[in-house]
């Protein structure tokens, strides 16, 4: 099974766990880390570090951010490994449920681009969209 951890910004990252789980049940290998602006950047490091040994189980960990060009994401992108680490910004809901449902079935790559879909297939602006029916 692939290692899920998401990086964010306070506790948005532990908040789309919870709700996940709330949507598919108990998710194993999975974690969140939270940045605040107290934290260090070598103890985030340290912290990304040790949690992406500790989900990773052989099969990789993909690692979800909240925006590309934040330090979550920044922090992350010194993890990206070929087949080991990939790292995926702009987390979202939808997201984290297609995660939850094929990393045990996919690999790293092919998760990270599923994950990519469903994140994006989901973001809709509901006034236009009801409009064109």
């Amino acid at each position: 099974m692939i290692g899920l951890l998401i990086i964010s910004h306070c506790d948005l990252g532990k908040e789309f766990l919870n709700a996940a789980k709330f949507i598919v049940g108990q998710m194993k290998a999975a974690d969140a880390i939270s940045i605040t602006q107290t934290t260090e950047s070598e103890e985030l490091l340290k912290t990304i570090s040790k949690k992406i040994k500790e989900l990773n189980s052989g099969q990789g960990v993909l690692v979800l951010t909240d925006m590309f060009g934040g330090t979550p994401s920044n922090l992350s992108l010194s993890f990206l490994k070929e087949e080991s680490v990939e790292v995926l910004t702009g987390v979202n809901l939808p997201m984290v449920v297609a995660v939850a449902q094929d990393r045990d079935r996919l690999t790293l790559s092919e998760l990270g681009e599923r994950a990519e879909q469903a994140g994006k297939r989901s973001i809709a602006l509901a006034g236009k969209l009801l409009q064109s029916e």
